[in-house]
């Protein structure tokens, strides 16, 4: 380890409140505890909480010797390791802000971030480096982060651009002591209103931008999250979220409020990470879980299970659900047939998350009621919440001891959640940001403090509401559809309902001002190959199944489904097969996967307004297939 650590805070001072306040906390209660975990080279390997401090405080130092100061602004855009966590709490070592990107953000976008900003210095993962060639970002020190295959630990130098920041890091702290004062200096300078990150949203409009966050707004949330969660020091976290969206970030922040190890494992080898690490929790999005149900069913195909045994125990799993649900006992027979299901089947799928695991905490977009369902018939709780960058993160959370499957929970303790007159959800929170530039698409801050979200919710299907606690969410405000008939649909619903159904990867459903609604439905390849394979269809490419007479038939028949089940004015007259899928790349996904309505109504407009406009409701349900842009 390298040399001089910060003075942790002890029992005489306990009011450091920001984040580097609250790593040093467990530095000093547990040094030598794993804060991180991560593979390398196979194995998982442990990062100390007293390692992590002292590589977060070498960095600040070598940051401070290439002339970086507090208050300056530092973006990350690297993956999950223990060197870039370590850059992030160094860049707040120093008293500096962290702006943390995504891989997956085009190299001009970045440009565009990082101009936006005023980021004065970049870490860059070395395999995006070679792509902001030539890219205007304006920031006068770029650092390459280490190849994950060369990751060092934390308690040497590490290896490459940043082992070296490390090394002369720790040369400025022996030779400048005014240097090595105010470094450790800082855990008593920074204060909870002080900004600690800005993170960049898109939303579904399309147009980044920053939302500063402070370091209230980081203890605020890890600590309310912990707590809501009934975690602590003995429990053990996989992270699987970006830390670039706040979902992702608040999750590391519980770990850190309570002494938590986090695990960093990722979305591509989720299934080995969990029966490794077998956590506690772990944070996920909605997709994530579809895609973890489709693998379990089709393993359970696969398996030799037999599907008699199987469906009955499913069907006992979703009885003694339902009963939990609603807090009623459960019979004896129905126990018993419980314990003989668990012990020969439930139990057993079970274990592909591990051992241990109490609840997935769900956010980032609408989780689909028979999603939790599914998983909870498994005995897997799988708790939906609600929240945005905008307000520093969740707002809302089911809670492991009382859930409500189709809500998004109660607000965390601390939050002051209303309605308006109109639906709107109005939340005033200590985490609640502010924004680096105002525009019409921007969630506002009221005289009062309260930020209007812009999301609807159903205040009569939540019982009592906001006010009883309980809340379910419609949709977004401005994507709320008014017909020619002056009727209001919330589009979310029936998108939902489509995703649903086998092959079908995303559906946006149009209709703002016309007779009838319509749909945009972006196939999922695989699933709808697999399909024709099954069937002898003899498709070999996207456009082979989107001109599929068979595969237009299924999706035909997933809208006829849904149509059976909505009211007259939620009833969709067309669909349209896309010639392309959606892509993040292309502007048309979030960072979520969730479509951006406007940015594909407008790319889409020209090439499938003449025949989908005021279509009129047939009970074949029409088709068409929309150009590729």
């Amino acid at each position: 380890m390298s040399g001089t650590a910060f003075h942790p805070p002890g029992p005489s001072n306990p009011e450091h409140d920001n984040v580097l306040g609250a790593v040093l906390r467990q530095v000093r209660t547990r040094p030598d505890g794993p804060a991180l975990r991560s593979r390398v080279a196979g194995a998982w390997r442990p990062t100390s909480w007293a390692a992590w401090a002292a590589a977060a405080r070498d960095i600040a130092a070598g940051l401070a010797a290439q002339g970086l100061r507090a208050g300056d602004r530092i973006a990350v855009l690297g993956r999950h390791s223990p060197t870039s966590f370590a850059v992030d709490l160094g860049i707040t070592a120093l008293g500096g802000v962290t702006i943390p990107l995504p891989l997956g953000v085009p190299p001009p976008e970045v440009g565009a971030i990082l101009r936006d900003a005023d980021a004065r210095a970049l870490f860059v993962d070395p395999d995006f480096a070679g792509r902001l060639v030539g890219v205007d970002h304006r920031a006068g020190f770029v650092c390459e982060l280490p190849p994950i295959d060369a990751e060092g630990a934390l308690d040497g130098d590490g290896a490459g651009a940043t082992g070296d920041l490390r090394a002369r890091g720790r040369a400025a702290l022996a030779a400048d002591a005014e240097l090595a004062r105010r470094i450790d200096a800082m855990p008593e300078q920074l204060r909870g209103e002080d900004p600690w990150t800005i993170l960049y949203t898109s939303g579904t409009t399309g147009v980044p931008r920053g939302i500063v966050l402070s370091h209230g707004a980081a203890l605020y949330q890890g600590g309310a999250l912990a707590r809501a969660g009934r975690l602590g020091p003995d429990d053990e976290q996989l992270l699987v979220l970006p830390v670039a969206q706040v979902f992702g970030r608040m999750t590391l922040q519980a770990g850190i409020a309570v002494g938590m190890p986090t695990a960093l494992g990722s979305t591509t080898t989720l299934d080995r990470d969990l029966v490794e690490i077998a956590p506690a929790c772990f944070s996920a999005v909605p997709e994530l879980l579809e895609r973890l149900a489709a693998r379990w069913r089709d393993a359970l195909d696969a398996g030799g299970w037999a599907r008699p045994a199987l469906e009955h125990a499913l069907d006992v799993g979703r009885r003694v659900s339902a009963l939990q649900q609603r807090r009623e006992a459960i019979p004896m027979v129905l126990a018993m047939q419980h314990r003989v299901a668990e012990r020969l089947v439930l139990s057993r799928v079970r274990a592909r998350l591990g051992n241990r695991l109490r609840f997935i905490a769900c956010g980032g977009a609408a989780l689909r009621r028979e999603l939790a369902e599914f998983f909870h018939a498994f005995g897997v709780l799988v708790l939906e919440g609600y929240g945005l960058t905008e307000a520093g993160g969740v707002v809302t959370w089911n809670r492991p001891d009382e859930f409500r499957f189709g809500t998004v929970g109660r607000p965390l303790p601390g939050s002051d959640v209303r309605v308006a007159d109109d639906g709107e959800l109005w939340v005033r929170s200590p985490s609640v940001g502010r924004s680096l530039a105002r525009d019409d698409e921007q969630p506002t801050v009221d005289e009062a403090g309260f930020l209007h979200t812009g999301d609807v919710v159903d205040t009569q299907a939540a019982g009592d509401g906001a006010r009883a606690g309980w809340i379910r969410l419609v949709g977004r405000k401005r994507d709320i559809i008014k017909t020619r008939t002056g009727k209001l649909v919330a589009p979310q619903k029936i998108e939902q309902r489509l995703r649903a159904h086998e092959g079908i990867a995303h559906a946006v459903v149009l209709g703002e001002g016309r007779a009838s609604l319509v749909a945009l439905v972006d196939i999922d390849d695989d699933a709808m190959m697999e399909v024709a394979r099954r069937e002898g269809l003899g498709c070999r490419s996207r456009t082979d199944l989107v001109e599929h007479p068979r595969i237009r038939a299924r999706v035909a028949e997933a809208v006829a489904a849904v149509n059976a089940g909505a009211a007259k004015h939620e009833i969709l007259a067309s669909f349209a097969l896309l010639a392309e899928p959606l892509r993040a790349s292309a502007g048309e996904l979030t960072a979520a996967g969730v479509p951006r309505r406007q940015v594909i109504a407008a790319r889409h407009a020209a090439q499938v307004d003449g025949h989908l406009a005021d279509a009129v409701a047939d009970p074949r349900v029409t088709s068409r297939v929309a150009p590729g842009t």
